[in-house]
């Protein structure tokens, strides 16, 4: 090779610019493809669907929960039960990382792709809002209890098949799997120490 090609070609593996760098980065986070305004959108979608939702189902039931509700303040609870004003930040908590979770697998599966991850999430999701309201409104503690183990499994295979796309996306659910368990033993409890659900407490 000639001096002037050798001098050509090392011109040419000239490192990348700034520009370069910033269009590399800019596909990273651009994952499959999809444009960083449809990212941010869909990101947004699941934010809103999981905290929102959870946040719509927490004002329709907020005279059923707490200390000052009539009937869960009169129930007879453990002695390991946490303060009422715990529940709507670490639920908020978990809605976000669920909502997070839920869009990294998106951008590797799409909707349509690979829908089964997300058909499972959202019906966990679904399951999630539907005990609120079977504990809350229906006052059901047998009933929310077997709903609330639906739920868990419900979670333990939405796991399972984030695991499958991308290995470590279930790790910001492991919070979640976690208060879910410690949720169903308090449903639990709270069902062993009312087994009439209250109502001879309201008497």
């Amino acid at each position: 090779m000639s001096e002037d090609n050798q001098h050509m070609f090392m011109k040419d593996e000239k490192p990348k610019t700034t520009k370069g760098k910033m269009m590399t980065a800019l596909k990273r986070i651009q994952g499959d493809g999809e444009p960083v305004w449809v990212q941010i959108l869909v990101l947004l979608f699941f934010c809103v669907l999981c905290a929102g939702g959870g946040a719509v189902c927490g004002v329709i039931t907020a005279k059923e929960f707490g200390d000052d509700s009539p009937w869960y303040g009169n129930l007879t609870k453990p002695s390991w039960v946490p303060p009422s004003a715990l529940f709507g930040p670490v639920w908020t908590i978990l809605y976000l990382l669920m909502a997070v979770a839920a869009w990294f697998i998106w951008r590797e599966t799409g909707f349509c792709r690979q829908p089964l991850p997300l058909i499972v999430f959202f019906v966990q999701l679904a399951f999630n809002f539907a005990w609120t309201f079977i504990f809350g409104l229906a006052h059901e503690l047998l009933g929310a209890f077997i709903e609330i183990v639906l739920l868990w499994l419900l979670i333990v295979l939405t796991m399972i098949l984030f695991y499958r796309v991308k290995w470590w996306v279930p790790l910001l659910l492991v919070p979640y799997l976690a208060w879910v368990t410690f949720a169903s033993c308090l449903n639990f409890a709270l069902y062993k120490l009312n087994p009439d659900n209250g109502e001879s407490n309201d008497a």
